[in-house]
C-alpha cells in the first residue's frame, strides 16, 4: 500500500488480507499512538523537524488516541502505516515528517514491550491482591483441619491455613520471577531503526525516558529484532497458570459430592441442561483449560522464534497477539481463583467423616514409634503397617497403637510437627508475618514502575 507502492505498485487484496496484522494490531494501537507522540516530541526537541508541523502532528495523534477506532477503517499493512495515510489525509505533507530516524520494526517493538510490560504491572498486582486474600482466609483458618493428598491417597493431616500457604509461597516465587521479566521488557528500543540504528541525531536516553522510566535496550540489533521478552514472559505466564490449574484441580476434587469438603460459590458453578440435580465447577474447569490454551500459545511464540534468523522478520507480527491475550488471561484466572478462594465455604462434617476414616495419623505414629522406642524407623514402619492391616478401621488402629506402644495422637496434636513450615499454628503465624512483610516489599519495589500507570490509553 502506502509503502510499497513505488516499487511493487499496489498490493493484491489476497496477500494483503493474507499479510496484514490491522486485526490484532487493534490490542496495541493506543501504545503504537503513544510511542509516535513521543518520537515526534524528539524529532521537535531536536529542530529536525518544523515546530509548526510537529504540532499538527502531535494534535492529530491525541485525536487518535481519544478514538484509535478510526484507524481500523483503513486498508493497510498494519497500524503503523493506517497512522501514516490517515495523518497524510489530516495533514497533507507534514505527514511525511514523521518518517525520518523511524523504523516500523522499532516503533512496533517499543509498542509492545509498553503494552507487555503494563500488562506484566497489572498481573503482578493481581497477584498481590491475591496473596492477601490467602493471607486473610489462611489466619481464618489456622485451627482448620484438612487431609492432604498424595497420589490422589489420603495422605496426611493438615490445615487449611497451611494449604493457602502454599498457594502462597508458589505465588510470591512466580513474583520474583516475573518482576526479573518486566525489568528485561521496559526498555526502549525507539531510535534503533531497522537494525542498525538510524542518521538522525536521535537522543535514545531521551526517548526513553518519555515512556520507559530512561531504561534502554542498547544493542540496535537486538532492540528492534529481538523478542526475548516476550519469550520468558509467556514462559513464565504458561508455568504460573500450570501451578495455578493445580489448585483449580484440587477445588475441583474437594467439592465432588464424594469428597465435599469445599462447597464452591454459587457464581462458580453451572447447571446441566439435561440433568436437573447436576451443578458443574466450571470455572475451574475453564482454568484448567486457559492454562493449556497458554502453554500452547507460548510453544507458537518460540516455533516463531526459532524458525527465523537474527534482525525483524515479518514472521514476528503473528507472536505479538498471542502474549499479550496470554497475559490478558492471566490476570482474569487470578481473579477467578482469588473469588473462589475469598468465598469458597468448608463442609467440617465431610472432613471430620475423612479424618475419622482413613489412618491419616500412620506416618506420624511410626516416626514417634520409632523416636520412643530407639528402633530403626523401618522396624517401626513395618510394625505399624501390619497394625493398619489387621484393624478393622481407623479407631481400631489408633487403640492398638495406645495399647502396644502407649502413644495416644489426635489429628489436633498431630499438626504441630516441628518442622519448620509445617502446618504448626506457631509456623503458620511466622509465615504469615514474613508474606505480610515480603508482600509490603514487594509492594515498595513495584512502585519504581509506576510511570507505566501513567498512560493515556
Amino acid at each position: 500500500m502506502l509503502y510499497r507502492r513505488e516499487l511493487l505498485g499496489e498490493a493484491s487484496p489476497l496477500t494483503l488480507r493474507y499479510t496484514s496484522s490491522m486485526e490484532y494490531d487493534k490490542l496495541i494501537a493506543c501504545e503504537v499512538l503513544e510511542v509516535m507522540g513521543a518520537y515526534i516530541e524528539e524529532l521537535r526537541e531536536l529542530k529536525v523537524v518544523p515546530e509548526d508541523a510537529a504540532n499538527r502532528i502531535l494534535g492529530e495523534l491525541e485525536n487518535l488516541i481519544a478514538e484509535p477506532s478510526k484507524l481500523f477503517h483503513i486498508k493497510a499493512e498494519d497500524v503503523h502505516e493506517a497512522i501514516e495515510v490517515h495523518l497524510k489525509e489530516k495533514l497533507g505533507s507534514d505527514a511525511g515528517y514523521i518518517g525520518l530516524g523511524r523504523s516500523r520494526n522499532d516503533h512496533v517493538a517499543a509498542a509492545l514491550r509498553l503494552k507487555v510490560s503494563r500488562l506484566l504491572l497489572k498481573l503482578l498486582k493481581s497477584i498481590v491482591g491475591f496473596r492477601r486474600t490467602l493471607l486473610s482466609r489462611a489466619s481464618a483458618s489456622i485451627n482448620v483441619l484438612i487431609p492432604l493428598y498424595t497420589h490422589s491417597q489420603p495422605a496426611q493431616i493438615s490445615t487449611l491455613a497451611h494449604y493457602f500457604l502454599y498457594i502462597d509461597e508458589m505465588l510470591s516465587d512466580y513474583s520474583s520471577a516475573l518482576v526479573k521479566a518486566l525489568d528485561i521488557t521496559v526498555r526502549s528500543p525507539l531510535g534503533s531503526g531497522p537494525a542498525a540504528g538510524v542518521m538522525a541525531p536521535l537522543d535514545r536516553g531521551r526517548l526513553a525516558s518519555k515512556l520507559f522510566g530512561g531504561m534502554l535496550a542498547v544493542n540496535t540489533l537486538y532492540a528492534s529484532g529481538g523478542r526475548e521478552f516476550s519469550l520468558i514472559t509467556l514462559a513464565l505466564v504458561s508455568s504460573l497458570l500450570v501451578s495455578l490449574s493445580r489448585v483449580a484441580e484440587d477445588f475441583i476434587l474437594f467439592s465432588l459430592p464424594q469428597v465435599g469438603y469445599f462447597k464452591l460459590p454459587a457464581g462458580h458453578l453451572a447447571t446441566s441442561s439435561i440433568m436437573p440435580h447436576k451443578v458443574n465447577p466450571v470455572t475451574m474447569e475453564i482454568v484448567r483449560a486457559k492454562a493449556g490454551g497458554v502453554l500452547g500459545k507460548f510453544v507458537s511464540v518460540a516455533s516463531i522464534v526459532k524458525g527465523i534468523p537474527s534482525g525483524y522478520n515479518l514472521d514476528l507480527q503473528e507472536a505479538n497477539r498471542p502474549v499479550i491475550e496470554a497475559l490478558m488471561e492471566a490476570i482474569d484466572t487470578l481473579e477467578v481463583l482469588r473469588d473462589a478462594i475469598e468465598n469458597v465455604e468448608v463442609n467440617a462434617g465431610a472432613v471430620e467423616g475423612d479424618i475419622k476414616r482413613y489412618p491419616l495419623l500412620a506416618s506420624d505414629i511410626a516416626e514417634l514409634i520409632a523416636l520412643k522406642t530407639g528402633k530403626p524407623f523401618r522396624e517401626a514402619h513395618k510394625e505399624l503397617a501390619k497394625l493398619v492391616k489387621e484393624a478393622k478401621n481407623t479407631e481400631e488402629l489408633y487403640n492398638r497403637v495406645r495399647e502396644a506402644y502407649n502413644i495416644n495422637l489426635n489429628p489436633k496434636d498431630a499438626v504441630k510437627r516441628p518442622v519448620n513450615g509445617s502446618p504448626s499454628p506457631e509456623n503458620v503465624k511466622s509465615h504469615m508475618e514474613k508474606s505480610l512483610k515480603n508482600i509490603e516489599e514487594f509492594e515498595a519495589e513495584l512502585s519504581k514502575y509506576s510511570f507505566l500507570e501513567k498512560s493515556r490509553c
